[in-house]
């Protein structure tokens, strides 16, 4: 008997970045996106490789803390992407594992990419409102640690202008990680 490998990507998505990007990749790969608040959990066990995608908030990954208490079984085949407007460096990277892989589940083999997303200003309400005004000041203050006024002065562009950096290349990276672990999977 020739067991049929298969993927699913999972994504949470509030603008809509995080959703095409899961599109995108779902599409390359032949297989299933559904948004994580339609997610039936009791399926992820016939998947051999699970893709999940979510957007930042700070360096938090949104939905994640829900998600990782279900898929502890099958944290190894997980594979993460995240979408966010910040600019990608190792410094961030790090940030984001540290705030989100610091207890419970063993997320050592979890691979996990960075896809730019987009920012509306007009779009934001609420609490992410307030969030990004708050960065804004931290970012003129000169309060971070960047590298560069340079980055900060990008970013305060984005937050007060809006950006859009989704672009389908950046699907690559989890593409390749995705058709890795199928074919190990053989």
């Amino acid at each position: 008997m020739v067991l049929i490998k298969k993927a699913i990507v999972i994504y949470n998505s509030k603008r809509g970045s995080t959703k095409q990007y899961a599109e995108w990749i779902a599409g390359e790969l032949g297989c299933t996106s559904v948004s994580l608040e339609n997610l039936d959990y009791s399926s992820l066990g016939q998947f051999d490789v699970v893709i999940f995608g979510s957007w930042l908030r700070g360096s938090g990954i949104v939905g994640f803390d829900k998600f990782r208490k279900q898929i502890a079984y099958c944290a190894d085949k997980l594979i993460i992407f995240v979408t966010g407007i910040s600019e990608y460096n190792p410094q961030n990277y790090q940030q984001i594992c540290e705030i989100n892989f610091k207890d419970g589940i063993n997320m050592q083999n979890t691979l996990l990419y960075f896809c730019p997303g987009r920012y509306v200003p007009s779009e934001v309400k609420g609490l992410d409102k307030f969030l990004m005004a708050i960065s804004k000041k931290v970012l003129i203050s000169g309060a971070t640690d960047r590298a560069s006024s340079s980055a900060a002065s990008t970013m305060v562009d984005a937050i007060e202008n809006g950006v859009d950096n989704v672009d389908r290349r950046y699907t690559e990276q989890v593409l390749r990680a995705a058709r890795k672990k199928l074919k190990d999977e053989s």
